[in-house]
């Protein structure tokens, strides 16, 4: 698929038609699928294929749906990987569910499809990496401070995560060794309500094991040599050093 210039208009489209070879890359509203496959009477956005030369549609995937469609805020192509383009969506919904959490943004997810020939593949494993989540706030305080910030909301942020080191390393499998700059509190889970007794302090090395929604899953090993799969922690809270 290459750019191609031509117009089209997508009845209910929640963002614009971005150009392709042979056609249009289009969002608009679709039938919501449950678990096992049946449909559901909500609809949600999803991303479809129109043919130019014909007007058939084809639809890639469905967005996520989140007590709601929500709405698409971004989609752009980024280089991923050694002068490969992908596209990249930035997804966003209203939370309404009560969780247990005080959430300081809306739902955001970052999905991400490589072109393979005449086909747009959707990538497990770069979604992954860039996750899904929502800014979480101290509930208990008026002004809301963060307590965790979710960091791919927005084009910059993606694009400059795509050229940082640690993106470089994680492409290679590489795993690298962390070096803890500050206290660093260890969660089971990629969720703060999910605090462990357990911590880190500036100077330990631990091991990264997984990457995703700006949490580092972590193996911690101590002085005498045992190792501890210590689950996660946020990202912001380790410097990586490479070359151990």
């Amino acid at each position: 698929m290459h750019t191609y210039a031509c117009e089209t208009n997508e009845g209910g489209a929640s963002y614009s038609p971005l150009p392709v070879d042979g056609g249009f890359l289009v969002f608009g509203p679709v039938v919501v699928l449950e678990d096992e496959g049946k449909p559901n009477p909500e609809m949600g956005i999803g991303l479809s294929f129109i043919d130019y030369s014909t007007g058939t549609k084809k639809l890639i995937a469905r967005l996520p749906y989140v007590a709601g469609p929500g709405e698409v805020q971004d989609a752009f192509w980024a280089d991923v990987e050694s002068g490969s383009k992908a596209l990249v969506i930035i997804h966003s919904a209203p939370i309404r569910a009560f969780t247990g959490v005080s959430y300081g943004s809306d739902y955001f997810s970052v999905m991400v499809f490589h072109i393979e020939g005449n086909n747009l593949n959707f990538d497990k494993k770069l979604t992954d990496y860039f996750g899904s989540g929502a800014d979480v706030v101290n509930y208990r305080d008026e002004g809301g401070t963060p307590v965790n910030t979710y960091p791919y909301k927005t084009r910059s942020v993606i694009i400059s995560e795509l050229k940082s080191e640690r993106y470089r390393h994680w492409t290679s499998d590489v795993l690298p060794e962390l070096a803890v700059l500050h206290k660093a509190f260890i969660y089971s889970s990629m969720n703060v309500a999910t605090p462990t007794k357990m911590y880190l302090i500036r100077g330990d090395k631990v091991r990264q094991e997984s990457i995703s929604a700006g949490w580092i899953s972590v193996l911690y090993e101590t002085a005498r040599g045992k190792k501890y799969a210590a689950g996660c922690c946020v990202k912001i809270s380790l410097d990586v050093e490479f070359g151990h």
